[in-house]
């Protein structure tokens, strides 16, 4: 290889993975977490569970959110594109639950809104939300 190729590419690559390490998004940062939400199975919590939030209107329910568990069970809230923390308005939402990691099966009311026992009605005076379902979940 010629010396001025040599010399180009001293120059180039550090830049180019300048831009490889920054993530090259150029664009916005994520999204910091809305409403804040802890999923518990009696005394017990489990990580890597996506918590889906639904809001009830008059024709059925609409999909506005989710969050997934940590380890210690807590949740923030996101809007679907996870472009926005989504901060819960007074109202009343049903929740979904499913497995993106540990290998647990939810029973079917569980994955749809309409039969879901995970219901809250939010008011303004609320700040986090516990959902609580029976321990027996994690074990099946």
């Amino acid at each position: 290889m010629n010396s001025s190729i040599l010399y180009t590419l001293k120059f180039i690559i550090p830049v180019l993975m300048t831009g490889v390490l920054s993530g090259c998004s150029g664009s916005t940062s994520p999204a910091t977490g809305g409403t804040a939400g802890a999923l518990m199975f009696g005394p017990e919590v489990t990580s890597d569970i996506l918590v889906t939030v639904y809001k009830k209107n008059q024709t059925g329910f609409q999909s506005i959110g989710f969050g997934i568990t940590a380890v210690n069970g807590s949740f923030n809230l996101y809007n679907n594109g996870a472009s926005e923390p989504l901060w819960l308005e007074p109202g009343d939402y049903s929740f979904t639950l499913e497995s993106i990691g540990p290998p647990v099966q939810f029973p079917a009311p569980y994955l749809k809104p309409e039969s879901s026992p995970l219901n809250v009605n939010w008011n303004s005076d609320m700040t986090s939300l516990v959902l609580q379902a029976p321990e027996n979940l994690l074990r099946g």
